[in-house]
């Protein structure tokens, strides 16, 4: 039996070995400026991460298409050291303070860090250190593209009144504002189950000294914004009775909340998931029904006018076009004389 035990051993040592080389195996080679190898294990690292974003198995084609981005990468990083363009770490902070701000959006307050980590982690299959990396080189990348394309990007033209009423007419049956609250919530926050009792137990503390005296509410959101006040604030949130709002906060929480009259405070509510997961108070500032949006009407989401909100969407488009022509000339460019070379045999690791 001990013999028998020593030989799986052996088997499974073998096994590991024999994946441990594999690894180590070349895929592709680019020699632009330098010599730079991609290894099996890095383009399975990225087709993982790419798996885990989208939540699927990609197939052999879309597995090609990631070596492609790859190659591509590496080639417009080597043009960007030729012509020593570089990012800075403050411009890296810079898109990642405007990450935290959007997901700040979402939950109605400031993310904590282990909140920001789970989002980019569920969103792009990466851990933050190696999202981070990643980021740096697609800002060099971009800082790159538009130093080599100036002209292209520099052609966007400004959408016209008649092409704003076009896309406004286009979109109006989908211009409605669904019914609306605008409010400001004291949040006890749930990381996890552990935690989850004594938040709840913190909230309905809360909740019974507010209900015996509803003018503390305010007081206490002022509080909220200390660093050891124990729990979070939010000073103005909207929600809306929409398939999204209900997807972030639950269903309950959004019949709760919208029926809640101008003026008025909540019981405790709960979303029970997500990344505003936690027990809420909240105060109704606004109440808005249901209607048809005209151009001139601001868009609560946004907090623009409609025309406003259709003119950068139009123009988010056009960049959108230009970009993607200005990046397929740039890697055309740096594909010219095929300075990569593809070993199709290690592909089907």
């Amino acid at each position: 039996m001990k013999k028998r035990f020593i030989v799986f051993g052996l088997v499974l040592l073998s096994s590991a070995v024999a994946l441990a080389q594999n690894d180590l195996k070349t895929v592709a080679t680019v020699t632009l400026t330098k010599t730079e190898q991609i290894s099996v294990k890095m383009l399975r690292v990225r087709v993982e991460q790419m798996e885990a974003a989208l939540g699927r198995i990609l197939n052999a084609d879309e597995k090609r298409e990631v070596l492609d981005g790859m190659i591509n990468e590496r080639l417009a990083l080597q043009a960007a050291e030729r012509e020593k363009i570089s990012v800075t770490d403050a411009e890296v902070n810079q898109q990642f303070n405007e990450l935290r701000s959007q997901l700040a959006q979402i939950l109605g307050r400031p993310p904590t860090d282990a909140e920001f980590n789970s989002t980019v982690r569920q969103q792009t299959g990466m851990e933050l250190a190696a999202y981070r990396e990643q980021a740096k080189k697609l800002l060099t990348i971009q800082k790159y593209l538009l130093a080599k394309k100036q002209d292209v990007l520099g052609s966007i033209k400004e959408p016209t009144e008649a092409e704003i009423l076009a896309e406004y007419e286009l979109n109006s049956t989908d211009l409605v504002q669904p019914e609306t609250a605008e409010f400001s919530a004291i949040i006890f926050p749930v990381a996890g189950e552990t935690e989850k009792n004594k938040k709840r137990e913190d909230a309905n503390k809360m909740a019974r000294e507010i209900n015996s005296n509803p003018n503390t509410f305010d007081e206490k959101l002022q509080r909220g914004r200390a660093p050891d006040a124990g729990y979070n604030v939010a000073q103005r949130s909207i929600i809306q009775r929409s398939a999204a709002g209900q997807q972030r906060v639950g269903q309950t929480f959004l019949d709760e909340a919208l029926k809640l009259e101008q003026g008025k405070i909540s019981k405790v509510l709960e979303i029970p998931s997500g990344p505003a997961r936690g027990f809420y108070i909240i105060k109704i500032a606004h109440k808005y029904p249901k209607k048809f949006l005209a151009l001139e009407d601001t868009h609560l989401m946004y907090g623009e006018t409609v025309k406003t909100v259709l003119r950068q969407s139009i123009m988010q488009k056009r960049q959108q076009e230009v970009i993607e022509r200005a990046q397929k000339e740039l890697i055309d460019e740096l594909r010219k004389g095929s300075p990569y070379k593809i070993f199709n045999e290690n592909l089907n690791y």
